[in-house]
């Protein structure tokens, strides 16, 4: 056996060496976009390899010495059944593709302008080896290449099929890529049936692989052709349904114009590309931009750094989706300048200290009235002053200032605090003195008129019995006069010189001068 190659065989060799640079390619681009269906491409062309190898080894094998019949024959057993194994693993292959496909979840690509451009080298890699291989094959009259050229035009529609899932893709339409990832994986499991039953059918024959393959390669591609095209168009109706979420909200377009009202929660189904296109919003999820830090004049003319977070919702799909290109740089620059607006209309010492939180209020309402304006469908939840701060250049001079301005909320607060001792407590005297002054007014007055009571029934009774009143009177004063002695009243008609009183006790007896 000679290793010079013949014409045949360096063609084969050329078509292996293309689909080499055509799989490092498709990994690259698959990579980049993380595309389904390019993945999926690049495995099958990675099978296409096999193939392309094992019709090249049957290729030099039919160069071996006539002479050597029957280790030909075994050479042909051998071969087939290696085309068997490999059929085996290209078919295992596409049902790993298709588990990834089906279990991986839907996502935005990257990359898609790029990658689909890069993506048309792909196409034209097919169509250039499909043609070398033909046309060599019908020139040189042999069945392999013209069946490993029917072959790369099955890689062609493949490589076609994975350009217009990341055009739809790029276009909007997600559901694309999925499709062509499974119509990929369908292409992968039709090459290893043509793989196998070539094999199966030189096994059977005892023939070469040259003749079992170029006798299953058209019929394959008659039946492959209705298959693909109606899997495509059930991908294609399929690609219409879409799923929103709880805290989401679907607005759908038919040919650009809005439809009206907006879908909620649950399974929909839309017309697929290009009729309707569905963008689906989330309605409830709180969205936060941040401002740089800017320089901001106080209404007492001094300069003070401010930076900011603002957190939104969206409140209105339609306004959103169609007025709003950039939210979180439109909702920074309202928020900046409700905020300047504000902190114009007060004092440096007041937003630096006591007043932040009436400043973050009153700036997410005039905010919320610029954004309202503007009709975008936005609406804030809250302001927030994330820095506020003096310049570097006076921050030395601000935090004097705020010393002082701490030791005199000292000393105010002990004055406050003695002033909150002292004054209670001369309240409380001043209300004792008042409560005794009126207590011994109240005293005198009762007594005076008790007294005077008194005087005037006294009176009565002298106007009408003038001598019982005076000897009343005149006992009473005897008796305030001399309290607490034991005295004897007498009869004035008793003369004391001719009368004797037994007296118990101490003999000792005064008269008390006569009553006037």
């Amino acid at each position: 056996m000679t290793f010079n190659l013949n014409r045949k065989e360096r063609t084969m060799a050329i078509a292996i060496g293309i689909n080499l640079f055509v799989i490092v390619l498709k990994f690259i681009l698959a990579a980049a976009s993380d595309s389904l269906a390019m993945s999926a491409s690049a495995w099958h062309s990675f099978a296409d390899i096999f193939v392309n190898a094992f019709v090249l080894a049957g290729l030099m094998a039919s160069r071996a010495e006539a002479a050597a019949a029957q280790r030909r024959g075994r050479l042909s057993l051998i071969e087939n059944g290696v085309a068997l194994v490999v059929a085996g693993f290209i078919i295992a292959m596409g049902l790993n593709i298709f588990g990834q496909v089906a279990g991986h979840p839907a996502h935005p690509l990257t990359n898609l302008g790029p990658v689909t451009l890069f993506s048309l080298l792909t196409i034209v890699a097919a169509f250039v080896v499909g043609r070398l291989l033909l046309y060599v094959g019908r020139q040189e009259d042999s069945p392999s290449l013209i069946a490993s050229g029917y072959h790369a035009q099955m890689e062609l529609w493949s490589s076609l099929v994975v350009v217009l899932g990341l055009a739809g893709s790029a276009l909007g339409i997600q559901s694309l890529d999925r499709a062509a990832a499974v119509l990929v994986v369908v292409f992968v499991a039709f090459a290893g049936y043509d793989i196998g039953s070539s094999a199966l059918a030189a096994l059977r024959a005892r023939r070469g692989m040259e003749v079992g393959h170029a006798h299953h390669a058209r019929p394959l591609w008659r039946a492959f052709l209705p298959v693909a095209i109606v899997t495509l168009l059930v991908f294609y109706v399929a690609s219409g349904l879409y799923v929103v979420q709880p805290d989401e909200r679907a607005v759908v377009r038919r040919f650009g114009q809005v439809l009206p009202g907006e879908l909620g929660p649950g399974l929909h189904y839309r017309l697929p590309w290009p009729v309707d296109q569905v963008d689906i919003v989330s309605v409830t999820s709180v969205r936060r931009a941040e401002t740089e830090r800017a320089l901001m004049l106080t209404g007492d003319e001094n300069l003070i750094n401010v930076r900011l977070g603002v957190h939104y919702v969206v409140a209105d799909p339609v306004a959103y989706l169609f007025r709003v290109t950039d939210p979180d740089t439109l909702v920074s620059a309202a928020a900046e300048a409700a905020v300047r607006q504000v902190i114009a209309e007060e004092s440096v010492d007041d937003v630096l200290t006591v007043d932040k939180d009436p400043i973050q209020s009153r700036a997410a309402a005039l905010a919320q009235a610029t954004l309202d304006s503007y009709e975008t469908g936005l609406r804030i939840v809250d302001v927030q002053l994330l820095e506020s701060s003096p310049p570097e250049a006076v921050a030395d001079a601000f935090r004097d200032v705020s010393s002082a301005r701490e030791d005199k909320q000292t000393v105010v607060n002990e004055a406050l605090a003695y002033q909150n001792e002292v004054v209670p407590t001369a309240r409380g005297d001043a209300a004792t003195l008042i409560n005794a002054g009126r207590a011994y007014a109240a005293e005198k007055v009762n007594t005076a008129t008790g007294q005077a009571a008194r005087f005037n029934a006294q009176q009565v009774a002298h106007a009408d019995l003038p001598a019982i009143t005076h000897i009343r009177l005149y006992l009473e004063a005897v008796e305030n006069v001399l309290p607490g002695v034991r005295k004897i009243l007498v009869d004035p008609t008793v003369t004391l010189e001719t009368t004797d009183l037994w007296l118990v006790g101490d003999s000792t007896v005064s008269t008390f001068p006569p009553r006037p």
